[in-house]
């Protein structure tokens, strides 16, 4: 009790000692003259850099700032209206009830808004421009995310004229929404410009424009594209936690869209690279031609948006517009092809194919590919696409890859006609390249990619045929959709007949055709749901359905003969980059060196997946330590090959 009665004195004396200390200390500062000191720097700095000192100026610089501040605010709304492609009031929600990710999207919005403003000394400059560029990205973000369940990237920016031409396509136009916030930036820009007269000093400007940039730097150059940070924010609750975009949308559309930047630095090293290990590996294998008489024609044709719907039991069919395919696959080796993309992405699924690497960026310079290899092997090589040869820079890249010659909309095919070919006058001009490679006594690899059943695949009747059999529960515009989209399979159905059965009776040939994505069907895939598939990916059969698209390797007598192979039966569940490696692997050539470790890869994982793998004919959602391993050092073999041609001996 003592103690407690005395602890009001001890609090007293330590409070006497702190200020006879505290004493001495500002009698000691002040003798050595540091008050003074301070107040004549302080004076000085804001004679030279703050002339502007004063409470006027300091009163309309504080409104300013809290201009900016709520019209930064008023725009980061506006893209999180646009982070979804429908009204989501819940992930709203918790944009807002997360402070984390207000702040990430908010700051890039405050800091170029203000930086503008700055430079050009016109608040409402600033905010036209500023206002202007996120409305116009976040609504190319919601389209995207609705025809293409896939977000809007940095990365996209590279195929600004591809975009264009993909927007006229599906009729992207601006809704009541858009032109309402359109309206809003309008207005309030000539509002600003009429009633905001606040000025900048030159030397303001200058150190305005300092402290904006250290800001930038701390916010870019550190936390802003943290890992960590970025996987830790979004409400998971409310996402399909499997789903790239998914994740992307559970963190509004600014913050995802800048750190996408990250995914594109094309780094000169991959993290971990080991290039003594990977050349070791390359060192394990001799580079190997196809053996003497067995050079057969390969025709690879990869169809837009192509899958078997008929295997799911929800699909009923008026029409069998899987009848020639069916046929063809019982006299083929077939399997499933499991691609990274859904809807969209062309380009991913055939360069992983044509290259084996799992990265493929805009190649600047010769690179490894199946092509280099039948070229080297004496094979004419012949790439073609119905569409503009710009779309995926094609027309430079293929070069690169080690076609002779590639064939497309805007040096071939708008001379034939104005609209693109669809797949039965397409494929006349694959026979067209084999005559003209038999005739010069070459063997010939053409690897054509088509452009029928691209969507959009439209919501009004376009075919007077119903493919799909119609229920009481459905959808008259879904099903349109997909009875459109249906249409086109059945054309495709006839041209796979009419180029094989011209091949059958040819020299030694083989014919392979797969699927590059699934289609769209719908904003949020809402045919698929409609049709009663599963798509969820977080489940097997839901990731199967919504990655998986077949392959067929057919091959003619006369190749089964040279090749003593029968070409029939079921094949593997395979990544694109393992497809060819699949088709040596089976006809036993064994390839160049990379082809050689592709194929050994195979033999413990075949699919390589963000959500599954398949190890050991299994599929799992982790490798076993040795598999793991193995992937790691496939990076830096997959690297190393990039950038180090592999010659023919």
């Amino acid at each position: 009790m003592s103690k407690c009665r005395n602890f009001p004195d001890v609090l007293k004396s330590l409070h006497n000692t702190y200020k006879g200390i505290s004493g001495r200390i500002a009698g000691c500062i002040k003798k050595l003259g540091i008050p003074s000191a301070v107040k004549t720097a302080s004076g000085r700095i804001r004679d030279k850099f703050l002339p502007c000192f004063d409470r006027k100026r300091v009163f309309k610089g504080l409104f300013t700032f809290m201009i900016i501040f709520a019209l930064s605010f008023a725009v980061m709304s506006i893209t999180f209206l646009y982070a979804n492609s429908s009204y989501n009031s819940a992930m709203l929600r918790s944009y807002f009830t997360s402070t984390g990710i207000m702040l990430m999207n908010f700051l890039p919005i405050f800091l170029l808004m203000a930086f503008i403003y700055v430079i050009s000394a016109r608040l409402w400059a600033g905010f036209a421009i500023t206002g202007s560029l996120f409305l116009f990205v976040s609504f190319i973000n919601k389209s995207k995310l609705l025809y293409r369940d896939d977000p809007f990237t940095t990365e996209d920016l590279k195929l600004f004229k591809e975009s264009l031409i993909m927007a006229d396509k599906y009729r992207i136009r601006p809704d009541f929404l858009t032109w309402l916030f359109i309206a809003f930036i309008a207005v309030t820009a000539i509002l600003l410009k009429l009633y905001h007269r606040t000025g900048l000093r030159r030397k303001t400007r200058l150190f305005s424009v300092v402290a904006l940039g250290m800001a930038g730097f701390i916010t870019f150059g550190g936390f802003y594209f943290n890992p960590d940070i970025y996987n830790a924010l979004g409400d998971k609750t409310l996402i399909n936690t499997w789903k790239y975009a998914d994740h992307f949308r559970s963190k509004g559309f600014v913050y995802p869209f800048l750190y996408s930047i990250k995914g594109v630095r094309e780094e000169t090293v991959v993290e971990g690279y080991d290039e003594q290990k990977a050349i070791s590996y390359i060192n394990e294998f001799e580079y190997r031609s196809i053996p003497s008489g067995q050079k057969v024609n390969m025709i690879i044709v990869m169809l837009e948006a192509y899958n078997d719907f008929s295997q799911f039991e929800g699909v009923e069919l008026n029409v069998d517009i899987y009848e020639n395919f069916h046929k063809l696959q019982e006299e083929s080796l077939s399997g499933k092809l499991i691609s990274n993309v859904f809807a969209g992405n062309t380009i991913n699924t055939e360069r992983s194919f044509l290259t084996g690497f799992t990265y493929n960026p805009e190649f600047q310079i010769k690179t490894n590919s199946i092509v280099w290899y039948f070229r080297q092997q004496g094979y004419r090589t012949e790439a073609m696409h119905p569409i503009t040869g710009n779309f995926y820079n094609r027309a430079s890249i293929n070069k690169l890859l080690g076609f002779n010659e590639f064939h497309h909309y805007d040096n071939r095919y708008r001379y034939v006609q104005k609209e693109y070919l669809e797949d039965y006058d397409f494929f006349d001009y694959i026979i067209e390249g084999y005559e003209k490679s038999r005739k010069k006594n070459r063997p010939y690899f053409n690897f054509s990619v088509t452009y029928q059943n691209h969507g959009p695949y439209f919501s009004d009747r376009r075919t007077d045929v119903d493919y799909l059999k119609k229920r009481e529960h459905y959808d008259e515009a879904t099903y349109n959709i997909i009875n459109n989209y249906f249409s086109g399979i059945a054309k495709t159905d006839r041209a796979i007949k009419k180029l094989v059965d011209y091949f059958r009776d040819k020299d030694p040939t083989i014919v392979v055709f797969f699927g590059d994505h699934n289609p769209w069907l719908g904003q949020d895939a809402v045919g698929y749901e409609m049709l009663g598939i599963n798509l969820d990916i977080s489940t097997l059969e839901g990731f199967r359905n919504y990655y998986a698209t077949p392959y067929i390797v057919w091959a003619n007598e006369a190749a089964r003969k040279v090749l003593k192979r029968d070409f029939r039966g079921e094949g593997n569940d395979v990544s694109p980059i393992f497809l060819m490696a699949e088709i040596f692997d089976y006809i036993g050539w064994k390839g160049n060196q990379y082809m050689q470790f592709l194929i050994k890869l195979k033999g413990m994982f075949d699919v390589v997946h963000k959500v599954f793998y398949k190890e050991n004919g299994k599929y799992v959602t982790e490798l076993s330590a040795d598999s793991a391993k193995m992937l790691n050092d496939f990076r830096s073999v997959e690297q190393y090959v990039r950038y180090n041609f592999l010659e023919k001996p």
